[in-house]
């Protein structure tokens, strides 16, 4: 009899408790070109494939040039964000030829908390 009472305990919680989040976003993506003095923009999903709600706590980037925004910081189950990435090529004096910068996402995904996305741009004189 404490052994079927355990089980159903055990079932009741587990039917109560929700899924954990499981966030997916692409590893790393390129902006292509741009003239120097010019913003690059990319608009990347952020999925969640999880049972439960993902919650982001943070989106932060690896420079000053480059800002990060993640529109909603809570993604249901089944839904996806949109992270904006915004890089100044006028940010830099020096930078010129291809550019590498990092986009950094803190979750409650239980597997995947901090996630790294690598991101490109070759960066352009301006013609004279």
């Amino acid at each position: 009899m404490r052994t079927a009472a355990l089980i159903l305990a055990a079932w009741l919680l587990a039917a109560c408790t929700e899924g954990a989040p499981d966030i997916e976003v692409a590893a790393s993506f390129d902006l292509g070109r741009v003239v120097k003095g010019d913003l690059a923009v990319a608009k990347i999903p952020v999925k969640n494939l999880g049972d439960g709600p993902l919650t982001v706590a943070a989106v932060s980037t690896s420079c000053g040039c480059t800002k990060a925004t993640l529109t909603p910081m809570t993604v249901p189950p089944g839904g996806a964000a949109r992270l904006r990435v915004e890089y100044d090529s006028a940010a830099h004096a020096e930078d010129l030829g291809l550019i590498e910068r990092f986009v950094f996402i803190s979750s409650d995904d239980p597997d995947e908390d901090d996630v790294q996305i690598k991101f490109t741009v070759v960066v352009d004189a301006k013609p004279t």
